[in-house]
């Protein structure tokens, strides 16, 4: 070990709990530099270039054919019910 390094460990010895934390988030911010966040479409593209997904989704959906939607009927119980009862 450097004589710099051996210094700096029986310094950071020395230091409270909370200089201590403050010391570990300086070093990983160090160590690992900050990605900015990537937006919706640059992941899209990211994952389509990792060949994870073969094509990216369109998003031409209406909002209001959402809001006209029916519900499909389903005779029985609950789904609910029925996998808490399958669990059992």
């Amino acid at each position: 070990m450097s004589t710099n390094l051996e210094r700096v460990l029986s310094e950071i010895k020395a230091l409270s709990p909370d200089d201590l934390r403050k010391l570990r988030d300086e070093l990983d911010a160090m160590i690992v530099p900050v990605r900015p966040q990537m937006t919706e479409e640059e992941f899209e593209q990211h994952l389509l270039a990792q060949g994870v997904i073969s094509s990216i989704p369109t998003r031409d959906l209406d909002p209001a054919e959402y809001h006209n939607r029916k519900p499909i009927e389903v005779k029985g119980p609950p789904v609910s019910e029925t996998l808490i009862e399958e669990r059992r």
